[in-house]
């Protein structure tokens, strides 16, 4: 598989594929860097992943971080994981905390510690324990958040995105957005506060509280 990523890099006059390990069996950790890096691998260590392609699987008993144009993965990570790129579906598990920066997210699985996701778009699926903090202008929360929530809507020129709440959110949390819908077979426990433009429909308990117009980043810093 190696050989075919190379060559496939080779033809496109680009930068050759490359693989390296390095320290002690016991923590051992991986490079892959290339047009395409993908494989999977079972890492004592940490493991990193760069290229414009990046398909991340296998075992990675610490730390994973991937950075690519097209990044996927369904790997398994002990400590934290790190993602990077225009387009990103991850269907994993990570027993740490996650770090999510793209133009276009697709995230279900289960993730045991902290969340932060920022980019335009982003379907967040699956079992996030941690908390979750989310700035970007379109989010679908589907999953089940055992934590308090905190989605910033953004966008261009002040406008303040849309929130579509279709999963469990065990603790409430804080929403802030132009438009924010509940879905009904959304499930809210626990304090909830929304700002929008307009009061969504839901005859669940929750504060609300009118956007007029306002930004809410701004409203957030504050």
């Amino acid at each position: 598989m190696k050989a075919i990523l190379c060559l496939a890099a080779s033809t496109f006059a680009l930068t050759a594929c490359s693989y390296s390990a390095s320290g002690p069996a016991s923590n051992r950790s991986i490079d892959r860097a290339g047009l395409v890096a993908a494989g999977d691998i079972d890492a004592t260590g940490s493991a990193e992943y760069a290229g414009m392609f990046v398909d991340a699987g296998g075992n990675i008993d610490r730390d994973l971080s991937l950075a690519g144009a097209n990044v996927v993965s369904d790997a398994r990570v002990g400590g934290d994981l790190s993602m990077e790129g225009a387009r990103i579906r991850f269907t994993g598990r990570v027993d740490g905390n996650t770090e999510v920066a793209g133009a276009t997210m697709y995230l279900n699985g289960y993730f045991g510690g902290r969340m932060e996701v920022m980019g335009a778009r982003a379907t967040i699926d699956g079992d996030v324990l941690g908390e979750l903090e989310a700035i970007g202008a379109r989010f679908n929360l589907q999953g089940r958040f055992a934590s308090p929530v905190r989605v910033v809507g953004g966008g261009r020129e002040g406008r303040n995105g849309r929130i579509v709440i279709s999963g469990a959110l065990e603790q409430g949390g804080y929403i802030c957005a132009s438009q924010v819908d509940i879905r009904r077979n959304a499930q809210i426990s626990g304090p909830l506060t929304i700002i929008a433009e307009d009061r969504p429909d839901w005859d669940g308990s929750y504060d609300f509280e009118a956007l007029n117009g306002r930004d809410c980043e701004h409203l957030s810093r504050g």
